[in-house]
């Protein structure tokens, strides 16, 4: 193999390595943040239906989004939905959807 087909395959597996490292290692899985408490007795469940997610970049940033509030736990995020438990004397269902709009999308439910 010549030098430039080297350089093209490193070049590769480098590009491979961030995207695994950068979804699926870069948080750790199972733990929460400081501002997530484990449970609440005061927790109201929530499923948004999100319009314009097309990948797991999308569902990515709307995790983060969610994450960074206070008072929410977030129990799952896919493609074109999210579920979150949160405490509404925390945070308000109005300021989840504009979290979730802030990123780029739109809230439909």
């Amino acid at each position: 193999m010549d030098t430039t087909a080297w350089i093209v395959t490193l070049i590769g597996l480098a590009a491979m390595a961030w995207v695994v490292w950068y979804f699926w290692l870069s948080e750790p899985k199972g733990s929460l943040p400081a501002n997530q408490p484990e449970s609440s007795a005061m927790k109201t469940q929530e499923t948004f239906q999100i319009e314009g997610m097309s990948c797991q970049h999308c569902v990515h940033a709307v995790t983060n989004a969610l994450k960074k509030l206070p008072g929410i736990e977030v129990q799952s995020v896919e493609i074109g939905r999210a579920t979150v438990a949160y405490d509404p004397a925390q945070i308000s269902r109005d300021q989840l959807k504009a979290a979730i709009e802030a990123e780029g999308y739109t809230v439909t439910s």
